[in-house]
């Protein structure tokens, strides 16, 4: 069976084929792909990791903490070293003029012929296709129904909840077993302390006989 980790990993592994493709590589070890997807991986987590941070402090409430905004990616990005050159912050303050060339160097490459063809080679015919990589690969090779065929899957459409039975005992679902460990979790009725104590207090008010 396969784990999320595996999944994930098969599913970022075209998109560096992608990025690869685009700067000019036609050819790559197996190894060197799983590497680079892997240096990927651990740098969009690392990415979501600090933007999370970032929009848990911003936020007063904490009902509003995982409520990310624009300045948090930034602020993420200028972590991980996305944004550059970039002056500090105190050096900024002493001009008194914010210091845009990091965010203008992000837009200027988003907008510019590299990431252009990325994306020509992600949506296969460029900007005014409308379907990705994936969608095409699973029509290439979709014989039948595919909207049935991956009903369920990570490529698919949700799958509806169904009841799941339980053989071989009294409890015919899963929803009977929660309720039954809910039960059971109960506390049952015990003598309180109070009692306990006012029994033990007793026994000292009596006079206790001694033999010598």
């Amino acid at each position: 069976m396969s784990t999320p980790r595996s999944v994930h990993h098969a599913l970022l592994r075209p998109v560096v084929l992608h990025i690869l493709r685009a700067a000019g590589f036609h050819t790559t070890r197996p190894s060197v792909l799983d590497t680079f997807t892997d240096i990927a991986a651990r740098y969009m987590v690392t990415l979501a990791e600090h933007t999370v941070a970032h929009a848990a402090l911003n936020q007063i409430e904490p009902e509003l903490a995982l409520e990310v905004s624009v300045q948090d990616v930034r602020m993420a990005m200028q972590d991980c070293g996305i944004l550059h050159p970039e002056a500090t912050l105190m050096d900024q303050e002493y001009d008194g003029e914010e210091d845009t060339r990091g965010v203008d160097a992000f837009i200027a490459w988003a907008k510019g012929p590299k990431n252009r063809e990325i994306r020509r080679i992600a949506l296969e015919g460029g900007d005014g296709a409308k379907e990705d990589y994936l969608t095409v690969l699973k029509k290439k090779h979709s014989t039948a129904d595919e909207d049935s065929r991956y009903n369920g899957t990570i490529l698919g459409k949700q799958a509806e909840p169904r009841t799941i039975r339980v053989e071989g005992g009294e409890i015919s679902s899963l929803q009977e077993w929660q309720e039954k460990l809910k039960q059971s979790a109960k506390p049952t009725s015990t003598i309180s302390s109070r009692r306990q104590s006012s029994a033990l207090s007793s026994l000292g008010d009596e006079p206790e006989e001694m033999e010598f």
